[in-house]
């Protein structure tokens, strides 16, 4: 039986899907099967050797076929608790994360085909799910030029790409001892002046939280984590445990600041010296 027999048929064919991220020479293989799957040499010739897909409770919607770029999204489901999906919560500053889904069937191992590509461009909670929004290779191909958007502030995330910021060599260490909602009590941010890490990012257990206040030791979170709040509570009840966290400071995306804190200037993505008024009056140019 061919591969094209086993897709065709109304009884015959046993489907599943390999889904191989890839971050620049980093690479993730996962299956949608409820075991483990080892792919031949024969069906990714180029690699020459035999593959391993671990097992994960991953799928994915419906592939459509649009002329509109933005009806073309493909959304990758992953649990709340999977490692590999968890790094995409939080701020990224890294190489795009490119995503090839294959298919197949498991009477015929050496036969696979690629059955969509794009690269993941976002990711949100959804309950105990986490979904990874993914766009279409041909989307990115039909997307006008890059422009910069004129306005006072920067138009660069904090920690992006175009920041240039690394947000691992500003992280900062502390231990976090109490919590009340949303604020947790951390001693080493009080050693910084109030609203340093306002806007910034705290990060635990690899899990990622954004910082909206800062006042003393108080932090205030826009979200609660709760593997965060559990590890608080421990703390409490055994003296000797520690709730270890890190801490990045934020920015208000003035020039003042980004110069003054970060020294990042030459990467300053806005245009302070807009005019207050419009020079034009507001009137059409013929």
């Amino acid at each position: 039986m061919s591969y094209d027999l086993a897709e065709t048929s109304t009884a015959e064919g046993r489907p599943y899907f390999l889904y191989l991220f890839a971050e620049g020479e980093r690479l993730w293989r996962f299956t949608s099967r409820a075991a483990d799957w080892l792919s031949p040499a024969a069906a990714f010739p180029a690699e020459g050797v035999d593959l391993n897909w671990a097992a994960a409770a991953i799928s994915h919607g419906a592939i459509v076929q649009s002329s509109d770029p933005r009806r073309v999204d493909l959304s990758v489901t992953l649990p709340l608790s999977d490692p590999f999906a968890r790094r995409y919560l939080g701020p990224r500053s890294g190489p795009v994360t490119s995503l090839t889904i294959f298919r197949g069937h498991e009477q015929l191992p050496a036969e696979v085909v690629a059955h969509w590509k794009g690269r993941v461009v976002s990711a949100r909670t959804e309950g105990p799910r986490i979904t990874l929004r993914c766009e279409s290779l041909f989307t990115a191909m039909r997307r006008a030029g890059v422009r910069a958007k004129y306005q006072r502030l920067c138009r660069h995330p904090l920690y992006s790409r175009g920041c240039r910021l690394d947000i691992e060599t500003y992280f900062v260490g502390g231990n976090a001892s109490a919590r009340a909602g949303n604020q947790i009590t951390v001693a080493e941010a009080a050693l910084l002046p109030d609203g340093w890490f306002r806007g910034g990012v705290l990060r635990h257990a690899g899990a990622f939280g954004f910082i909206i206040g800062h006042s003393g030791a108080s932090l205030t979170l826009a979200g609660r984590m709760p593997e965060l709040e559990a590890a608080i509570d421990a703390a409490i009840a055994a003296p000797d445990t520690l709730a270890l966290i890190e801490m990045a400071p934020g920015c208000d995306l003035r020039s003042s600041t980004c110069k003054a804190k970060f020294g990042n200037l030459l990467n300053f993505g806005g245009f302070p010296d807009i005019p207050g008024r419009n020079p034009f009056g507001g009137t059409s140019i013929v």
